[in-house]
């Protein structure tokens, strides 16, 4: 591949415009603080500090999505030159993509949403109180998974044929989400519940709001199933669940069976790697299987003014 596909020059030419325009912020602040000797307000700093996150994280989304380095290098590279981007500049040679750690890395998401889009069926036939907060944050949380997923299979350009072909059809991946849950209780289910909707997702929001922003739709996908079909087929499938200790009152062995099953179930966090060996979000180490921490609130390093020259003129 020599040349990019028309989503990757998307997503190149955001990145590249992006870096011209933080060096440009940089270079105006400095220049004024020289002549004045006073720093940028506040608001400046974290005008500039989001800039800079939402720039990290479209070059993270642009590696899930295939973009070769070198092309993210040389974008980034000219941008820092005050380059704007020009499509018949030439880009590097790129090295060979090894496709298997990008397609185990969005298949792990797929499963992933297989499971959270199961938990929101299921948690709806429980039938349980809502709790508008945290079921809230359930729904942005799926959504955020389900929509970076969407825009990674774009940005990849993953065809209708080449999803079935990687998860199967929209029954395939009912039965997956519904097999995630099987023999799970209410009590659990409502644990792995909780537990999605206390799941940290920011860096997929910004991921999002980063690659809509370089026109790459987040909303459907050829190679995914559209999530009102998805929850229908897995509403099909699903068997409510029944509550583990509410059946275990009535005689010794109902509870050891009960003490058993729930032994069983808190081993499920110790079984999430998919069929091709690949741990959930396996862009995480040692993270809980029901979340996964992205490092969102990490430092990009803020810009250093250099004191004004003595004897300089205002």
């Amino acid at each position: 591949m020599r040349t990019p596909t028309r989503a990757q020059a998307r997503v190149l030419k955001a990145l590249q415009n992006q870096t011209k325009a933080l060096n440009t912020m940089m270079a105006n602040a400095t220049r004024r603080q020289q002549q004045t000797g006073q720093n940028p307000p506040q608001s400046w700093f974290e005008d500039y500090h989001g800039r800079a996150i939402l720039r990290e994280e479209l070059i993270n989304a642009a590696h899930a999505g295939g973009i070769p380095a070198a092309w993210i290098d040389h974008a980034c590279e000219r941008g820092e030159r005050g380059i704007s981007w020009r499509p018949e500049l030439y880009l590097r040679a790129p090295d060979v993509l090894d496709w298997d750690p990008i397609l185990a890395a969005l298949t792990a998401d797929v499963h992933r949403l297989c499971q959270w889009s199961a938990l929101e069926v299921a948690y709806h036939q429980i039938g349980q109180a809502s709790d508008t907060d945290i079921g809230t944050n359930f729904d942005r949380n799926l959504c955020n998974l389900r929509e970076r997923t969407t825009g990674i299979a774009n940005l990849l350009g993953l065809t209708a044929e080449q999803g079935q072909q990687l998860w199967g059809t929209t029954p395939d991946w009912a039965q997956t989400g519904s097999a995630t849950l099987d023999g799970v209780p209410v009590e659990e289910l409502l644990q792995c519940w909780h537990a999605v909707a206390h799941t940290d997702t920011r860096a997929y929001a910004l991921q999002v709001i980063a690659l809509a922003a370089a026109a790459i739709t987040t909303e459907s996908a050829a190679a995914l199933p559209q999530h009102e079909q998805l929850a229908a087929a897995i509403d099909v499938r699903f068997v409510a669940p029944q509550q583990l200790f509410r059946s275990a009152v009535i005689t010794g062995k109902s509870i050891d069976t009960a003490i058993n099953t729930a032994n069983l179930i808190n081993s499920i966090g110790a079984n999430t790697e998919t069929a091709i060996g690949a741990t959930l979000f396996s862009d995480t180490t040692s993270t809980d299987p029901l979340s996964f921490d992205t490092a969102t609130d990490r430092e990009i390093s803020g810009p250093e003014f250099l004191s004004p020259v003595h004897g300089s003129e205002p």
